[in-house]
């Protein structure tokens, strides 16, 4: 009798363990679930005509049920409705609100998912429906743009709040802020002096839910050529005027890595400097008239030559001369060539000591190799004012200025920008008619 009840609470203990063991799993797996996290529902914020919105909803245990319901003046619309049953689950849903009888305005979004039994995450936001796309219009263009040039783009856009045009890969913002008419929108773009054939130019005009609409801008697209040169890079040269910008000494590295490190290193990372400070211009016109060229210079290098350095009867290098080199007596005086804002005044690697100033809309000036400094950043700045002295500072064999116009950070050629008759034509008569 004794062992038969030794046997009988052993096999109660164990049944007891077991039981509070599955009690405990069973507990663990209700109670353990963590809410689950929504990733990405930003996307329902803002409901165009048509939207295809992609989310995750995540937890430590399978998530159970997601639904998510569109709310508007007491009519709600079921987005999704589904049970995953998987801790990772990942949705896709295409709302057409028009489709959905929702109209346009404000609405309400709620969300609700379930992982386990308890766990539960509920979000419900505001959201604004747009079905109607912005309109859009071009009003006028510069009838003809050259390679390496700017085209002025004036066009019409009503309940947009994103309006620019892409060209070249590029998104370059209008604005409006020159009109007392706000749905006139004016940009000046730059035509890369590296365009291959003719560029496809569109204007577009985007609402806050993401609308768009977008029309073709026409204009006749003139390719040029240009000069091609070869310069041979001698020992004496590397010797005398790139080892002491690099503040090197004869024999602390090959003289051809020297030279490399200038031309193509201090190149691309003075180019990246430029195009920083090019992202902050005025939103209104700051200059008139044509720009100026240094009093009494000669040219000695164009914009868009293209320059192939050679060493030891090989190719080692190229570059484009992305501006104009103006020469006059050492230590000239240089002026701003138009009225503007100067945006930076310091060391520009290459360029040496320069000048940056912006004339508002994205059009920006370059002085280099000064000898001295004479403003600072944010002086206004009249047409003619001196702001430095010409001189041989960066990368620079001789005293000169190196003369360079950009427009958003591309280059373009001084050229036009000295030509009162192009301004007029090109770029007055087009952002006129706003």
């Amino acid at each position: 009798m004794k062992s038969g009840s030794k046997i009988g609470k052993t096999v109660s203990l164990a049944l007891a363990i077991a039981f509070l063991l599955i009690a405990g799993i069973f507990a663990y797996t209700i109670f353990a679930a963590k809410p689950p996290l929504l990733v990405g529902i930003d996307g329902f914020e803002k409901l165009p005509a048509k939207k295809d919105i992609s989310f995750k909803a995540q937890s430590n245990r399978k998530v159970k049920s997601i639904d998510i319901v569109v709310t508007q003046e007491g009519n709600s619309v079921t987005l999704l409705s589904e049970h995953p049953d998987k801790p990772d689950a990942e949705f896709t849903v295409t709302v057409d609100p028009k489709h959905l009888g929702l109209n346009d305005g404000q609405a309400q979004v709620t969300i609700r998912a379930k992982a386990g039994l308890f766990a539960k995450t509920v979000k419900t936001f505001p959201t604004e429906i747009r079905s109607t796309p912005p309109s859009l219009s071009v009003i006028d263009s510069s009838y003809i743009t050259d390679q390496g040039s700017g085209l002025a783009i004036l066009f019409e856009a009503k309940r947009a709040e994103r309006v620019y045009v892409k060209a070249l890969e590029r998104e370059f913002m209008a604005t409006n802020s020159i009109y007392a008419d706000k749905s006139h929108f004016f940009v000046i773009i730059p035509i890369d002096i590296e365009t291959q054939g003719t560029p496809v130019i569109t204007a577009v005009a985007e609402d806050a839910a993401g609308n768009t609409a977008s029309a073709p801008v026409q204009t006749i697209y003139k390719p040029k050529g240009y000069k091609k040169d070869t310069i041979v890079i001698k020992d004496d040269f590397i010797r005398k005027h790139i080892l002491p910008i690099l503040q090197k000494n004869e024999g602390d590295m090959p003289l051809l890595d020297a030279f490399l490190e200038v031309n193509e290193k201090w190149r691309k990372d003075s180019e990246a400097k430029v195009a920083e400070i090019a992202k902050k211009t005025a939103d209104k016109v700051l200059w008139s008239g044509p720009f100026v060229q240094m009093k009494n210079s000669k040219v000695f290098a164009g914009f868009g030559d293209q320059r192939s350095y050679q060493y030891a009867g090989k190719e080692v290098s190229r570059s484009r001369h992305m501006g104009f080199d103006l020469a006059s007596l050492a230590n000239s005086p240089v002026y701003a060539s138009n009225t503007g804002v100067v945006a930076y005044a310091g060391d520009l690697g290459i360029y040496g000591n320069a000048i940056v100033i912006d004339h508002g809309l994205g059009l920006m000036t370059l002085y280099g190799h000064l000898s001295s400094i004479d403003v600072k950043e944010g002086t206004p700045v009249e047409k003619t004012t001196i702001i430095g002295k010409s001189g041989m500072t960066g990368f620079a064999a001789g005293d000169h200025l190196h003369f360079g116009v950009l427009l958003h950070g591309v280059y373009v050629s001084p050229v036009h920008w000295w030509d009162k008759l192009w301004i007029n034509k090109r770029v007055l008569n087009v952002m006129n008619k706003g």
